[in-house]
């Protein structure tokens, strides 16, 4: 059962991760990051064994916003085998402008959309986020999303947009009947994660949904993989979380 646990503390991992909540660094002049370079990322990425990643923009503000995207879509191209491209939306656009970006990083190669509509002084239930909903529906794209706000206002974009894969970029037991009640809804350990937390989320939540995320480049990659790896929960259930469940993800909705 602690496997992992024993190898993990000799600076051993031998089995690959995907990791679904990750950053590109140094896009935004006014936020500190880990690695700054792409090919610094990639390193560190080797080197934990980490086999593909869900990436967006950093600088989520939105300031920057196409030049992130922009950014985004050059490594994505450059290293399509370890990243998949979540481009970054500024809610405080028009809608006809916000439509006008996910086309365009949709034909060129992105594959999901990253919502933070708190740090643009936006609401987390705001029309705009629905908005983004309807459109992406269209096309299948999933949504990562720093807070969907109040789990009715998840359910109701669940129920009603029912063509995207959903994440919830932070984790939280607030979401936890929408998880485990709706086979598109995921959710990212992403959080500070207390003593206990990853044994109460394997009990309270389905494992099949539980994904690893590291916030990395804000983050460093260990900040949330120390928690799983040094927890008490199966071997088998830290392998779903670390590594099959955001393959899964990736397979059907990327």
């Amino acid at each position: 059962m602690d496997n992992l646990k024993k190898k993990f503390l000799k600076g051993v991992i031998d089995f690959e991760l995907y990791d679904i909540h990750a950053h590109i660094g140094g896009y935004n002049r006014d936020y500190p990051v880990f690695y700054n370079g792409t090919e610094e990322i990639i390193k560190e990425m080797n080197r934990l064994n980490i086999k593909k990643a869900i990436v967006m923009p950093l600088g989520v503000y939105g300031g920057e916003w196409f030049y992130q995207n922009e950014k985004l879509i050059n490594d994505c191209s450059k290293y399509p085998d370890r990243f998949i491209g979540f481009c970054l939306i500024n809610l405080n656009y028009p809608e006809k402008e916000i439509e006008k970006e996910i086309t365009r990083c949709r034909k060129e190669g992105i594959k999901g959309i990253k919502l933070i509509a708190a740090y643009q002084n936006c609401q987390d239930v705001d029309k705009k986020t629905e908005f983004v909903c309807e459109y992406v529906n269209h096309y299948k794209m999933p949504i990562l999303n720093h807070s969907w706000g109040t789990p009715e206002f998840l359910e109701k974009m669940v129920k009603r947009y029912t063509s995207i894969g959903y994440i919830c970029g932070h984790f939280s037991f607030i979401y936890k009947n929408i998880v485990n009640n709706y086979d598109n809804v995921y959710i990212c350990t992403c959080n500070y994660l207390e003593f206990g937390t990853i044994e109460r989320m394997v009990r309270e939540i389905r494992n099949d949904r539980i994904c690893w995320g590291s916030d990395f480049s804000d983050l460093h990659f260990g900040f949330t993989l120390g928690p799983v790896l040094l927890s008490s929960i199966p071997d088998e259930i830290k392998i779903k979380i670390l590594s099959e469940n955001t393959k899964n993800f990736i397979e059907k909705f990327c």
